[in-house]
């Protein structure tokens, strides 16, 4: 009787078609029922994901009490680790985050922290987190050339334009124009460009970044120091060259006081 029972079991088995347990089924809009992820309400808006320019392990709980000391957000923030140098920036406030995006670049033990803003349905893992916001000062600019357009055209060029500094086009002579531009960290720094009205003759003008962070004098490339470039290892000391330089550093600002001022 038992082999007899196991006989119609073995059957049963060897009649189930592998197709069966390779199937799946398709869940429509709205079947969900209950079920609610982490962001499916609407939190998303109020997240940054955000890494390191590092290849180096971070002390989480520094960064952590660090970014919150720097950012001092009206209504906290949530810093949560997702993976290896990823992280997930929860604010509670439009005015916070957007405090934090304008404020860039921040950076944890000299390493710059790139950020990006979240969006609903995607998978934190496979976001590109690739580009920094810098402002950037265009030098050698001549008269005819100082325009909202021009310097949106010459951001575009350097990077991708996000604005231009509302004091531009304050008093009556300036040194040079500040865009705010997002920069691909896999593609070199600008150091100039020209540029040119039709029948006119070129000009060349140069591109200053304020608190840009290490970059190489060799390659161009943020992220590390010309001592690090892959390149010294494929060329040789006498033929390698150096056409980045601290000249590309913005100075810091100076606040300068009229004569008579306390």
């Amino acid at each position: 009787m038992a082999s007899s029972s196991m006989e119609n079991i073995t059957q049963a088995m060897n009649n189930v078609l592998l197709d069966d347990e390779e199937g799946g089924i398709a869940i429509m809009d709205g079947d969900e029922g209950g079920m609610q992820d982490e962001f499916s309400t609407g939190n998303a808006r109020l997240c940054l994901l955000g890494r390191f320019l590092t290849e180096g392990v971070l002390d989480f709980s520094a960064m952590q009490q660090t970014l919150a000391a720097l950012w001092r957000p009206g209504r906290g923030v949530y810093i949560k680790e997702i993976d290896v140098n990823l992280f997930l920036l929860q604010f509670y406030h439009e005015i916070d985050i957007k405090r934090v995006i304008d404020g860039s670049p921040w950076t944890f033990n000299r390493k710059v922290l790139l950020i990006t803003r979240l969006q609903e349905g995607v998978n934190l893992r496979c976001v590109s987190i690739n580009s920094l916001d810098l402002w950037v000062q265009i030098h050698d600019l001549q008269p005819g050339f100082m325009s909202e357009k021009v310097n949106e055209e010459i951001g575009n060029q350097v990077g991708k334009f996000v604005s231009s500094c509302p004091s531009n086009f304050k008093g009556l002579w300036r040194e040079y124009m500040r865009i705010r531009v997002t920069l691909d960290i896999n593609k070199p720094l600008k150091r100039r460009m020209k540029i040119r009205k039709s029948g006119n003759e070129w000009i060349w003008i140069t591109f200053k970044y304020e608190n840009v962070p290490t970059f190489c004098f060799i390659c161009g490339l943020m992220g590390h120091s010309d001592k690090f470039c892959s390149r010294i290892f494929d060329t040789p000391e006498s033929e390698i060259t150096r056409p980045y330089g601290t000249w590309m550093r913005a100075p810091f600002k100076r606040h300068t006081k009229m004569i008579g001022a306390k």
